[in-house]
């Protein structure tokens, strides 16, 4: 997902490449993506796209679930941090910043390559940890109703497609991912267009 579209208004600041860097999989550079473009379901982001939940950290149930919170200020985060050994560099006085974003940036750009992929992987490791304690929490959810993505066949590449809409703008966004046989990201690319079109449509 490095392409992103040439636009100041969808710019993040941020010196990127500092963040491609991180000796990590593939998948922790896509969380330390979306966390940076401000793209992490966190309960606080689904407030603000009025979707109603309990803003509670469900792993402590003590602050609000923002980035800030579930990465660098959760109890159990913190306790992450120290056995990971990176202690040091959570309580850097040089990476205090008021949000998760500009210290991530903060630690790609003056960290080693070596400990910038500790860190994305123990990020990646606290948002799936998350991620499977919510899925726990909630009740009704059994095998057979969940939809697995699956590789492509041995020399093809599959392109997954997402389209979404801004109601009233008469404007439509699209993401793409391409993956090859073994399930590697190859190319990805977001992009608006000012058209009205059907669901069926952007997404065939």
């Amino acid at each position: 997902m490095r392409y992103i579209i040439g636009s100041d208004k969808y710019h993040v600041a941020g010196n990127w490449n500092d963040i491609w860097k991180a000796q990590a999989p593939h998948k922790a550079h896509h969380l330390l993506w979306r966390l940076c473009r401000g793209c992490l379901p966190t309960r606080y982001r689904l407030l603000e796209r009025r979707v109603e939940c309990n803003l509670n950290c469900p792993v402590c149930d003590e602050e609000i679930e923002d980035e800030l919170h579930i990465f660098f200020r959760c109890a159990v985060a913190r306790d992450s941090w120290c056995a990971a050994g990176l202690s040091s560099v959570l309580h850097n006085a040089a990476y205090q910043q008021p949000n998760a974003m500009d210290r991530i940036f903060a630690v790609c750009s003056n960290e080693s390559s070596d400990t910038v992929g500790r860190v994305t992987m123990l990020l990646w490791c606290l948002w799936q940890n998350l991620h499977k304690l919510r899925s726990n929490s909630v009740s009704g959810t059994t095998e057979a109703d969940l939809v697995r993505w699956e590789k492509p066949a041995l020399g093809w590449v599959k392109c997954n497609v997402d389209v979404a809409f801004v109601s009233g703008s008469g404007r439509s966004s699209a993401g793409l991912c391409f993956r090859d046989s073994s399930g590697q990201f190859m190319a990805g690319m977001t992009q608006w267009q000012q058209t009205v079109i059907l669901s069926v449509e952007g997404e065939s």
